[in-house]
């Protein structure tokens, strides 16, 4: 059996074990192409995502499971859009999609001198068990420098009776030949270490991230992502582990 078949039976067995994980705090696939966060033009893509989480080290506290589906689509030169079905974190036998999400990415910089990228997205989610939303408008900037990708990604986020308030993630890669790369990302009252719709992922506050990705051929992009939650709320454990498979259908459009 070839190495790209061994890598792809793998994944795949990985998915099943570890149901789906809500809001990735980086899509490394983008940092491999050296712009923003925008796909591009009429590409349409499809990803599920699983993390498997410990929040506490000790006799009967639960793991706990949380995931989700996404497809991704170019609507124009600049503008992707993105749609989200998602399950909360839950106790492995409740896996089930609870929320569902939209995301509008346009890029404002693309290429400055070659390095710098800056894009405003604005997302909306709703949980359908309580009909609770939250709402973010953020502007990634992503800088590129031969090998290495730095970005920088504030949010200010608001909601049902919530206050609007500022979080966000940043973090460093290595793009390596071959379409891989590894990083390191931190993050504060973002993705896996805030309260999303009331569910929080890690307990802490603030978490750090080990990333790596790869491209398993033309059409199929693999990353895989260790988190840990820090500060308020941690604890022994507050771990996860979490895995996303890519799938690409290249697009006609320039």
């Amino acid at each position: 059996m070839k190495r790209t078949s061994i890598v792809v039976l793998i994944a795949v067995m990985t998915l099943a074990a570890f149901p789906h994980f809500s809001l990735a705090c980086f899509d490394t696939y983008l940092f491999l192409q050296k712009g923003g966060m925008v796909y591009p033009y009429k590409m349409v893509a499809f990803d599920g995502s699983g993390e498997y989480t410990i929040n506490e080290m000790r006799p009967g506290e639960p793991d706990l499971f949380t995931g989700n589906l996404n497809v991704y689509y170019g609507l124009a030169k600049g503008l992707s859009v993105q749609a989200v079905l998602t399950s909360s974190e839950k106790e492995r036998p409740r896996f089930g999609f609870d929320e569902w999400g939209l995301r509008a990415v346009y890029s404002l910089v693309s290429q400055y001198r070659g390095v710098y990228n800056l894009d405003l997205i604005l997302e909306h989610h709703t949980a359908t068990d309580n009909g609770t939303s939250l709402y973010e408008l953020s502007a990634p900037s992503i800088w590129h420098t031969q090998e290495f990708t730095f970005v920088l990604h504030p949010v200010g986020a608001f909601g049902h009776e919530m206050k609007f308030g500022l979080h966000g993630h940043g973090g460093v890669f290595y793009s390596m030949p071959a379409g891989a790369t590894v990083g390191f990302g931190a993050e504060y009252e973002s993705a896996q270490s805030s309260s999303n719709l009331g569910k929080r992922l890690v307990k802490g506050e603030a978490g750090t991230s080990l990333f790596f990705g790869s491209m398993l051929g033309a059409n199929l992009f693999w990353q895989n992502e260790l988190i840990k939650g820090w500060g308020a709320g941690s604890s022994r454990g507050d771990v996860g582990f979490a895995v996303t498979l890519k799938v690409l259908l290249q697009g006609g459009g320039k």
